[in-house]
């Protein structure tokens, strides 16, 4: 398939564009301890994504949105997460939120690319207390959403599922469009990994919501709760999600090869060469052996995804499949990363080493409640057994 990205001028296909992720790995390594000092991606990375078109992986159409397949947007985000795991992750939290919003009026997403087609948008769910209220012409939002990833350089924020209100009473949810400069950020994301996310709390103090960039369900409309948030596409979310962490394990992987082709010796030991090591050769075959693993298992989800039509969901238990090759992929990442470790010793550890921030960007994110694996174990199970509902929201 053949696109065209505006940014550049260039007609390109999703090769090209997988090309052109890869072809930052080297500019996003070497900002990855400025993008944590800053707690966002830094301004050149945002720079460089804007040039080679990939903020536009999900983008409507008609503003210059590219939507390769499936199977090429995991790749293309797991080269930028290859280099960065933070700007990966940004990366692929706009093009799950930029699809997520396709859901509302033309007008909408008219509004939001309509003099700016590489606009940066965030999702985030509600925590306690947050409620919404008709009034005229829109609704009155007030909420709190304690994680929202890229809140500090985004444009716009999709608040999910805030529960709607007609005084006490609660009478359904609704999805509400927020620009970022009607929303306060405190800064709350403090944490050992993935500091380049910038995974902040946002509040929405009485913010007018035009209807035009809300989707409203009423209570008793079951059929439609799907609409604010469909199942198959959360799960795709989240495979956007740990594509960046995939590509975290294959960044470390790099790091550690070029360290063994420098003749990295072992300290203490009589090997001049590292790589003369059975050991370490055995350590650093089942590395790769583990990250392709989960890059295998990242790819089966995401041809899954590919093989649907427009609209159809996947089924309870396809769903829940999915979810646990996804957990399977960041399993094996995390289990390569041990073995990476190994080679690279305690050297892997130093500040000034990229591994250590890829390590701890993988532990960190794949501990995120929606790809975390005690419940996806759990849901799946369920799901086989065709007990009950699931026990993960929106899954």
């Amino acid at each position: 398939m053949t696109t065209t990205v505006p940014a550049t001028g260039a007609s390109v296909g999703a090769e090209e564009l997988i090309s052109r992720a890869g072809a930052l790995v080297p500019l996003l390594r070497s900002n990855i301890d400025r993008t944590e000092q800053l707690g966002n991606p830094t301004p050149e990375n945002l720079a460089a994504l804007r040039e080679a078109g990939l903020f536009r992986l999900t983008t409507p159409t008609a503003h210059g949105g590219l939507h390769p397949s499936m199977r090429s947007q995991v790749e293309i985000i797991a080269e930028v997460g290859r280099g960065c795991a933070s700007t990966g992750w940004i990366v692929a939290n706009h093009a799950a939120s930029t699809e997520f919003t396709l859901i509302l009026e033309e007008e909408a997403t008219e509004e939001i690319f309509g003099d700016n087609p590489d606009a940066i948008l965030l999702s985030a769910g509600t925590g306690p207390g947050a409620r919404a209220e008709k009034v005229p012409g829109g609704l009155k939002v007030n909420a709190r959403f304690p994680y929202a990833s890229g809140c500090e350089i985004s444009d716009w924020a999709l608040c999910i599922a805030i529960p709607l209100y007609d005084g006490d009473r609660q009478i359904g949810a609704a999805n509400a469009l927020v620009a970022l400069e009607d929303i306060e950020i405190t800064r709350t994301w403090n944490v050992a990994g993935m500091r380049g996310t910038g995974t902040h709390a946002m509040t929405v103090s009485d913010v007018f919501v035009p209807d035009r960039r809300t989707l409203v369900v009423e209570k008793d409309d079951t059929d439609r709760l799907e609409e604010l948030l469909g199942p198959s596409e959360l799960v795709k979310g989240n495979l956007h999600s740990l594509s960046a962490l995939v590509g975290a394990a294959r960044g470390a992987l790099d790091v550690a090869a070029e360290a063994l082709a420098k003749n990295k010796p072992i300290v203490y030991s009589t090997y001049r060469r590292a790589a003369d090591s059975p050991a370490i050769q055995r350590a650093f075959t089942e590395a790769t052996h583990l990250v392709d693993t989960a890059y295998l298992h990242m790819l089966h989800v995401a041809d899954e995804f590919d093989r649907l039509v427009p609209g159809e969901e996947l089924p309870r238990v396809a769903r829940a499949r999915a979810r646990m090759h996804s957990a399977s992929a960041l399993g094996s990442a995390r289990e390569g990363m041990q073995q990476i470790l190994h080679v690279a010793g305690t050297g892997g550890f130093a500040d000034t080493n990229p591994i250590q921030a890829y390590w701890r960007d993988l532990e960190v994110g794949s501990r995120h409640n929606h790809l975390a694996l005690p419940l996806i174990v759990e849901d799946y199970g369920r799901a086989l057994l065709d007990i009950g509902p699931t026990v993960t929201a929106f899954h």
